[in-house]
């Protein structure tokens, strides 16, 4: 019955939302970290004409005080006029506890929402999205990536983050595809945090390709990364799971310099934690599956670093198929999980699709999701690491896990 209710809840909440707002009116509203996961939570969202912002939140299913801050804002011009973009990280809250908010500006409020914050539990979850960019056209713009979020999340209401690896939308400097982005989105993203991950498409827009300026200013990221590379590059720590994230958009970039240089440096240290599960996300996949693409140069950057400081899994997008290699270290195939590591890309969860994928050499399993889209659930204890790609309707793509203790894959 709770499922029945938050997917009618879902439903109506994207019938019901217009790309353009009424002046005042809060809207897409993004929870994510930039501090520690189990005492923080960083809010994130937009207004068209409001000079202030806040956020008010209280412990959940109690009686508590009611507590609020002012937040950052940041004035930001699009194709579709003047916004205000304002963020603001809540501190010193509880480990593994619920809570309620709102934001707004003191007279217009945002609908309540809740978030929960991380603690030590044993095991934990989370879901990982290919490439949502879609189309504009109809009814139901962005309707694949609103209806593969909602129904991963339905499935899946034990979540604790979810990723998007790159390609969110489909002209990243366009507000129109921004809104509809954000609109299918909503109902999630302001429930668990999304941290994204940017991909090429990000970096477009108008015929140009740049920094991808759209997609820094409506999230709030890590900047523990590169200094020049601020929350395009960054990593944090969930339970057992340390995650970093990196830019691979050096050929679309490449008027802003040389981006792989100081990223190799900063991964060569950041991937020396001690956490149970290294896992790499970006979104240019350095073993295609597109017929006639070449990432070679990601390749070449990124992977002797992720294999030299045994990084168990990579996860990348940019193909919209879903592949898992074997086990590989300096490009061949090594026996245990230990020796090297598995790179996954995780399919498609928009409306966008490619005919002409094919399996690499390097793969131990390939689908092309052609007829509807997928995530990807990944679960976590100190010991075992399970992963499961499913279609949009829940049924089963492929499933494999990493057991540490017996150094060994599973399927």
């Amino acid at each position: 019955m709770k499922g029945r209710k938050l997917k009618i809840k879902s439903i109506l909440l994207f019938m019901l939302t217009s790309f353009i707002i009424q002046a005042g009116q809060p809207d897409h509203i993004a929870l994510s970290w930039t501090g520690d996961p189990v005492t923080t939570m960083t809010v994130t969202w937009r207004s068209l004409d409001s000079a202030e912002g806040i956020v008010s939140w209280k412990e959940s299913g109690v009686t508590s005080e009611v507590k609020s801050m002012q937040a950052a804002g940041t004035g930001f011009y699009t194709g579709l006029g003047s916004e205000f973009i304002y963020s603001a990280e809540i501190r010193n809250l509880k480990p593994e506890t619920k809570y309620e908010y709102r934001v707004g500006d003191g007279k217009s409020w945002s609908s309540e929402h809740t978030f929960a914050t991380a603690g030590g539990r044993k095991a934990v979850k989370f879901l990982v999205f290919g490439d949502s960019q879609s189309g504009l056209s109809g009814s139901k713009p962005y309707g694949a990536w609103h209806d593969t979020v909602h129904n991963a999340y339905l499935a899946n209401p034990d979540a604790g983050f979810i990723m998007n690896v790159g390609d969110l939308v489909d002209e990243g400097q366009s507000a129109a595809h921004w809104n509809a982005w954000f609109n299918a989105a909503a109902g999630v993203i302001d429930e668990i945090p999304e941290m994204a991950v940017q991909g090429n498409h990000e970096t477009m827009g108008g015929g140009t390709r740049g920094r991808p300026v759209y997609f820094l200013s409506q999230f709030t990221l890590p900047e523990n990364g590169p200094s020049v590379l601020a929350e395009q590059a960054y990593s944090f720590d969930y339970g057992p799971l340390h995650i970093a994230v990196l830019d691979s958009q050096q050929t679309e970039e490449k008027k802003s310099g040389d981006i792989f240089t100081p990223q190799k440096a900063w991964l060569e240290s950041d991937l020396k934690s001690g956490a149970a599960w290294k896992i790499v996300v970006f979104h240019k996949n350095p073993y295609c599956l597109k017929r006639f693409r070449s990432t070679e140069d990601v390749r070449e950057a990124f992977c002797p670093v992720i294999e030299g400081r045994h990084a168990d899994l990579v996860i990348n997008g940019h193909d919209h198929g879903v592949a898992r290699t074997k086990v590989l270290r300096n490009g061949k195939a090594v026996e245990r999980p230990s020796q090297g590591t598995v790179y996954l890309t995780a399919g498609r969860s928009g409306g966008k699709i490619y005919g002409d994928l094919e399996k690499n050499s390097h793969d131990d399993f390939f689908f092309n999701p052609e007829d509807q889209p997928d995530y990807v659930v990944i679960t976590a204890t100190d010991a075992k690491l399970a992963v499961r790609i499913l279609k949009q309707d829940g049924s089963l793509i492929d499933s494999f896990g990493i057991d540490k203790e017996k150094d060994s894959l599973t399927n």
